[in-house]
């Protein structure tokens, strides 16, 4: 499903104004699990405000939605980059902690997310946001505080073969915690 612009004024327009029903089927039919291929950042903040504030039963669809994105940002530069847009609304729902279980939940094989599991998780899956060593230069220097000269380059040969090491323990041990050491 291809999107053109009067397909995503109707599905904001079914989002934002829609009933309940609607609101559902809505969010049921934006799943990437259905070959959607609806990449509109407008279109996927309504589905992140819906998991926070939306009925019970749109809190479902929209976590098994927002879920369904993160697995698929595992794989797809594009999904990556509709998540890496999306990143401001994603730690907004992981503060929440009912948000957060939901959607965790979701990625989850049986959709179970026992307390804490929300957190941990999203912690692993954050790495998944960093595309290219230009973004992991400017982590470390944030994480490290480093500015102006100090600052390193995505061209630094310990960048690069940190970044190297990043990509192989995601794809070679995507469960394993990577603990950040003072």
């Amino acid at each position: 499903m291809t999107a053109n612009a009067l397909d995503i004024d109707n599905l904001l327009a079914a989002l934002e104004e829609g009933d309940h029903r609607t609101r559902c089927e809505t969010l049921r039919a934006l799943c990437p699990c259905r070959n959607n291929h609806v990449r509109d950042l407008a279109v996927w903040r309504e589905v992140f405000d819906r998991a926070l504030h939306g009925g019970m039963r749109e809190r479902d669809r929209a976590a098994h939605a927002i879920g369904t994105l993160t697995e698929k940002a595992r794989r797809s530069a594009q999904w990556r980059d509709l998540l890496h847009g999306l990143r401001d609304e994603l730690d907004a729902l992981m503060r929440d902690n009912r948000a957060s279980r939901r959607i965790l939940g979701q990625m989850k094989k049986h959709g179970h997310a026992h307390r804490g599991a929300a957190r941990q998780n999203y912690r692993r899956r954050r790495s998944l946001d960093m595309a290219n060593p230009i973004e992991l230069a400017a982590w470390v220097n944030h994480a490290l505080n480093l500015a102006g000269e100090q600052s390193v380059s995505s061209n630094d040969p310990g960048v690069l073969r940190l970044w190297r090491w990043l990509k192989h323990r995601i794809a070679c041990q995507p469960a394993r915690t990577t603990k950040k050491k003072s």
